[in-house]
């Protein structure tokens, strides 16, 4: 699974959601890095979270919303391991 956050030049807040994605991962105990991109397209809002190449926005400005999110893709990478390629 492939997991990262996407965020605008000069953004600050994109290492908070790095810092919240990385504790819900190990607190989780799932064996998944947190890449992170600059991207001058990303205008000046929130930073983006993309798992497996899928945008998630509004999933990082909840805990609970991020671990669901990433729980139910674990959960389905594992039962489906073909279609998560």
């Amino acid at each position: 699974m492939r997991v990262e956050v996407i965020y605008a030049p000069g953004c600050s807040s994109y290492r908070k959601a790095i810092s919240i994605l990385e504790t819900v991962i190990a607190e989780e105990r799932y064996p998944i890095p947190v890449e992170s991109f600059e991207c001058s397209s990303q205008g000046h809002g929130n930073p983006s979270i993309r798992i497996n190449g899928v945008s998630h926005s509004s999933a990082g400005q909840h805990l609970e919303n991020l671990r669901d999110l990433l729980s139910h893709k674990w959960k389905e990478l594992n039962e489906h391991p073909l279609l998560g390629m």
